[in-house]
């Protein structure tokens, strides 16, 4: 009887067959392919390589989600900041308004009185003028507190979209938070130092003018009095 060799063309699991790996199986034996001959190990280097690279784009990705993530939560936890610049600013504005107003009322009485139209219309007129600067100083004041505020805001924006343009580089950039922070308590102060100067400016402009009109006046009538007590006794009869 014959046997069939085992190692003859078409005997089974005689040829060479190639395992998924490439490796080179003879006989239902794995003799392995250190040549390469079957390109097993560069396929096994390039599944390799491709699961490697997935993973450090997961890696980077998650990078970036968690760097902008923690930007825009350092600038979204700002409300608490802008109330309080707010509240700051609206004080010292209506503070100055408050000043300015003493010092206008106390300028327009003496000049009304010096005039001798103390109770008379204008005084009257006087009183109005100023009680509708004082509306408008507040109004101005308002303004420029939310101004001041706004200015803030729009600095703070600024920020995140360079924090967050620099995240989705996908770069190591440090400690995100750390540095949103860092900018922001810069805004913070650029906005304290910016706004200390910013005064509301000549609030009472009116009653002032209105109140050199009154000197003036006043001035001019004295200076007729003078010039008719002095010509009187060189006046025939």
């Amino acid at each position: 009887m014959c046997k069939l060799n085992p190692l003859a063309p078409g005997a089974s699991g005689g040829a060479k067959d190639a395992l998924p790996g490439g490796d080179a199986t003879i006989g239902g034996v794995n003799f392995g392919d250190p040549m390469d001959l079957f390109g097993g190990q560069k396929r096994r280097d390039a599944a390799a390589q491709q699961a490697e690279a997935k993973r450090l784009e997961a890696e980077r990705q998650a990078r970036i989600s968690g760097n902008v993530k923690n930007i825009n939560s350092a600038i979204d936890g700002r409300a608490p900041q802008y109330a309080e610049l707010g509240a700051a600013l609206r004080e010292r504005l209506n503070t100055e308004l408050a000043n300015k107003r003493a010092d206008a009322t106390r300028r327009s009485k003496f000049a009304i009185a010096r005039s001798g139209l103390t109770g008379g219309s204008a005084a009257i007129d006087a009183g109005r003028l100023l009680s509708r600067e004082s509306r408008e100083g507040a109004l101005a004041a308002e303004r420029q507190a939310q101004a001041g505020v706004a200015d803030l805001m729009a600095e703070d924006e600024a920020a995140r979209t360079q924090m967050i343009s620099l995240a989705q580089s996908g770069n190591d950039i440090g400690n995100a938070a750390a540095q949103t922070a860092q900018m922001l308590r810069a805004n913070l102060t650029g906005a304290q130092n910016a706004n200390m100067v910013n005064g509301l400016g000549d609030v009472f402009g009116n009653t002032a003018a209105a109140v050199r009109t009154s000197q003036d006046a006043a001035a001019r009538r004295r200076g007729l009095a003078d010039a008719t007590a002095y010509a009187k006794p060189f006046s025939r009869g």
